[in-house]
């Protein structure tokens, strides 16, 4: 085989390539799954207890997981939570360990809370009104990912595009077109191949006859067989936040009844930078040296929810509680830009376009507006509060995952299929929270917590013929653990919390063959240390 090419449009994207793969513009379960997965933050003294707040109340997270928490303020009150984030990836691909962290000062929470009685003994006692937000989920990470004698290629994913597709007219310029235009794809000119025309340098190929119903050969094909070893390189880089700004009331009924509602707006804002290599360290390949892959992506939007609850105390140290929430429903704007470099050992090119030892190729995707519902949540917990020294609590939330949904937001694109995924990938899960306050003097106390984050994702999926796969993440898990403190007075207080986050999930380092898209060896190990430090300032009125 040489490296010729036909002489077709270069860097232009037509609109037969769009309908033809779809993957360059809808949404994806993992897409789905980000804004979705949320946890608490809040005061620090919510995040010491381990958020496990839907039956305390009298704190300002109260509105996020439970409102009726707000009818036990007795007071008014402001607070202020600024963090410390610190975040540490280790990552396992192909027996080799790579690591990378990233330091982030962040703001968990600010609130104002004011309480306006009835002036009656019985009834309703007390109206309590909550302005503020809390942050359910930081996105910032780095992560390096590294392996050696890699037995898989993103090439060959393109390459199977770009022999499915049979014309470059067709190709898809945010995929196999820009491997096309950067040398990585070739095309074999010989008029006797007409299977596998197309190949890439990193991959060993073996032909095979092709015969007509008499057994008469009419042609040659090309398998792939071998992929010859190579080092493989993943870096990536995470930002954003998902905030919720509260408008909240919560109500008093004779100290015993406490009920509440939230409206809650959501702000998002995610970013993503992958930049994914493949490199010749072995120099099995004839003429490729190494490529990039730089994928940049951004989101942002808004979203709206409401959450209602109840707390009732059947006695004087047991609370018990239960709350609802509505799905969040975001409209959100997606853009993307994706730019491949490929360098050579030796000139590659032809005579119209030249010829050269480094070609690159970078496209973006006009931004677009989509629209998600995340799941309905319902909350059950309960708390025993033991004369004032010490609390005990536990939540326990219950999550469909499977229920959530990709909607269009103008453009009317077709997410039915995206939308029947989810179902298959994604079940009902349990999160668990439970945490402990100890007051060891009337100004101090200690605070420690637990949280068991239930898996989303199934065991298997069932393609339409009948065959089951293995979900790559289905052994995924998540937890996380709490302490802290906190000095109050009679108008003032501080707190401080330390949580870990740990978790532990499979990461698919590049697509193999687009006919299975498992991940085979192409996947990482990654596990994943998350440590925030916060402090809270508070002042009571």
């Amino acid at each position: 085989m040489q490296f010729l090419k036909l002489n077709t449009m270069k860097h232009l994207a037509t609109i037969l390539a769009i309908l033809f793969v779809n993957i360059s513009f809808a949404q994806d379960f993992y897409d789905a799954l980000r804004y979705s997965q949320t946890e608490y933050g809040g005061t620090a003294r919510s995040i010491a207890m381990g958020s496990a707040f839907g039956a305390v109340g009298g704190d300002f997270i109260s509105a996020s997981i439970n409102p009726a928490g707000l009818g036990v303020y007795r007071s008014d009150e402001l607070t202020l939570s600024p963090s410390l984030n610190a975040n540490n990836i280790d990552a396992n691909y192909l027996n080799y360990n790579a690591s990378d962290n990233q330091y982030k000062f962040i703001f968990n929470n600010l609130s104002y809370v004011t309480t306006i009685s009835t002036g009656v003994e019985s009834g309703l006692t007390n109206i309590t009104l909550g302005f503020g937000f809390n942050r359910l989920k930081n996105f910032h990470s780095n992560s390096l990912i590294k392996g050696y004698d890699a037995n898989t290629t993103l090439l060959n994913y393109y390459t199977d595009y770009a022999n499915s597709a049979g014309n470059p007219d067709y190709f898809d310029y945010f995929h196999e077109g820009q491997a096309w235009n950067t040398w990585l794809i070739s095309e074999d000119t010989d008029p006797n191949v007409i299977e596998g025309i197309y190949y890439n340098d990193l991959t060993d190929y073996e032909p095979y006859n092709i015969t007509d119903e008499n057994n008469n050969v009419i042609g040659i094909g090309y398998e792939a067989v071998d992929v010859f070893p190579h080092q493989q390189k993943a870096i990536i880089s995470k930002s954003g936040r998902i905030d919720e700004y509260l408008l909240s009331m919560g109500m008093n009924f004779n100290h015993k009844v406490y009920v509440g509602a939230s409206v809650g707006l959501v702000d998002v804002s995610y970013s993503q930078d992958i930049l994914y290599m493949e490199i010749d360290d072995n120099n099995e390949s004839e003429f490729l040296n190494y490529y990039s892959v730089d994928h940049q992506m951004e989101e942002s939007g808004f979203g709206a929810n409401f959450k209602a609850g109840i707390i009732v105390r059947p006695f004087k140290s047991l609370r018990l509680g239960a709350s609802v929430h509505t799905p969040t429903f975001y409209t959100l704007t997606h853009s993307d830009y994706k730019k491949v470099t490929a360098n050579f050992d030796q000139e590659v090119g032809d005579d119209e376009n030249g010829y050269n030892t480094s070609w690159s190729d970078g496209n973006e995707i006009t931004p677009y507006n989509y629209k998600l519902e995340t799941p309905f949540k319902a909350n059950f917990s309960a708390a025993f509060i033991l004369n004032k020294l010490a609390i005990i609590s536990a939540d326990y939330e219950i999550v469909n995952y499977g229920a959530m949904k990709f909607r269009h937001a103008g453009d009317n694109w077709d997410y039915s299929d995206n939308n029947s995924e989810i179902g298959q990938m994604y079940k009902t899960t349990g999160n668990l929270r439970v945490g402990g306050e100890f007051r060891a003097t009337p100004n101090f106390s200690l605070r420690a917590g637990y949280n068991l984050i239930g898996n989303p994702w199934n065991q298997t999926y069932s393609y339409e013929g009948g065959t089951t796969e293995t979900l790559l993440n289905s052994n995924d898990s998540y937890s996380a653990y709490t302490a802290g403190f906190g000095f109050r007075q009679r108008s003032f207080f501080i707190d401080f919390a330390y949580r870990l986050n740990h978790s532990e999930y499979a990461y698919k380092v590049q697509e193999t063959y687009y006919t299975n898209p498992s991940g085979g060896t192409a996947t990482a190990t990654l596990t994943e240390l998350n440590h925030q430090a916060t402090l809270t300032l508070g002042f009571r009125f």
